[in-house]
This record gives C-alpha cells, sequence and structure tokens, in this order.
C-alpha cells in the first residue's frame, strides 16, 4: 500500500511540474534580440517600416567601387585551384 502511495505522488508531483504555463525569462524575450540584429543592421531602420515606393536609379560610386575590389580580390588564382584534393578517411593506414 505505501509503495503504490509513493507512487501516485511522484506522478502527481511529475505532471505537476511539466504542466507550468508561466514563461522563464528566457522564453519571454524570445526572438527579440534577432529582430534588434536586423534593425541594427539595416542603414536607414525607419526605411524599414516605411519602404520608398520609388525605383533605384543609381549607387554611391564609391561603394560600388569598393565591392567590386573585394569581389575582384576574393577570386582564386588558377594555380590554387589546380591543387590536387585529398580526401582520408581514418582506418586506411598511411601516415
Amino acid at each position: 500500500m505505501m509503495t503504490r502511495i509513493t507512487l501516485i505522488f511522484f506522478a502527481v508531483a511529475g505532471f505537476a511540474a511539466c504542466a507550468g504555463t508561466t514563461k522563464t525569462a528566457t522564453e519571454a524575450d524570445f526572438g527579440n534580440s534577432v529582430a534588434s540584429m536586423i534593425k541594427a543592421q539595416a542603414a536607414n531602420p525607419a526605411a524599414a517600416s516605411n519602404p520608398s515606393t520609388e525605383t533605384v536609379t543609381g549607387v554611391d560610386p564609391d561603394y560600388a567601387d569598393n565591392v567590386i575590389e573585394a569581389m575582384r580580390e576574393s577570386v582564386s588564382k588558377p594555380a590554387e585551384v589546380k591543387q590536387p584534393i585529398e580526401i582520408r578517411v581514418g582506418g586506411q593506414g598511411g601516415t
């Protein structure tokens, strides 16, 4: 009889622990950090909430030059690309 009462007590305690409906501090703030990071990354945060309907007709020339130079510098050289690809799988011996 005592074993049955103990088992029922632990079952009720387990269900009560799982049935919590209050949110933790992390759950209440979930997603706000991502939203604030996205908002901080925008050059003009006000434009994100009220976008312009005008078409884009140009670009800042200094910005365009920087983008093009970065793209040209990041291209691999042909000598680097021609290197053989080595795939090693454990247990095959060797050095």
